[in-house]
């Protein structure tokens, strides 16, 4: 969405590749960003990729992060929903195991574009029970990240929502990057 492209898609599928790292360059307001779409732990209801192997590749990479330029950002990318025992069990080993919670961490909620009166009044209603189960964040985005018109009519959230997560990403992205010592 970000990338204003298809380049960056994610499968709706449970193959090996979904629990690799890709990085994607992206400028917002004149500035270049290093976008890591990282692994998804826990969904391979397929059972082709463990969630063991998809955590050590998470850990590779926020390890080879590290030890270059460092972690200035996480984004936290869910369906909107309730949160969920793998939710809490991702956020703690991201934020708190791998990055000691020394790295901004950020939410992007994707499938508000039904949400009245606005997107954003999902976070309003939810906030609250991310809280309770103890996932915390800097900021937030909701957003609509389908381009299927056919079904939505949503060219314009789709263009606001990208507005909204790249803000998101210029207001807590910290300009030097947490290192692992």
């Amino acid at each position: 969405m970000i990338l204003g492209s298809h380049e960056g898609n994610v499968a709706n599928r449970s193959h090996e590749d979904t629990f690799k790292s890709a990085v994607h360059l992206v400028e917002i307001d004149g500035k270049t960003y290093n976008l890591h779409d990282t692994v998804g732990l826990e969904e391979h209801s397929g059972g082709t990729v463990d969630s063991a192997k998809a955590a050590g590749n998470l850990y590779h990479l926020v390890t080879e992060l590290s030890n270059s330029g460092g972690i200035n950002l996480l984004v936290f990318v869910i369906k909107c929903g309730r949160p969920t025992g793998t939710m809490r069990k991702n956020y703690s080993l991201l934020h708190h195991g791998f990055c000691d919670t020394k790295v901004p961490i950020v939410i992007v909620v994707t499938g508000c574009e039904k949400v009245t009166p606005t997107m954003d009044t999902w976070w309003i209603d939810n906030e609250a029970s991310f809280t309770m189960a103890g996932m915390s964040f800097g900021g937030h985005a909701c957003v609509c990240a389908s381009t299927d018109t056919a079904v939505h009519h949503n060219e314009g959230l789709v263009k606001d929502s990208v507005e909204v997560v790249k803000q998101l990403i210029v207001q807590h992205c910290k300009p030097n990057g947490w290192k692992k010592v």
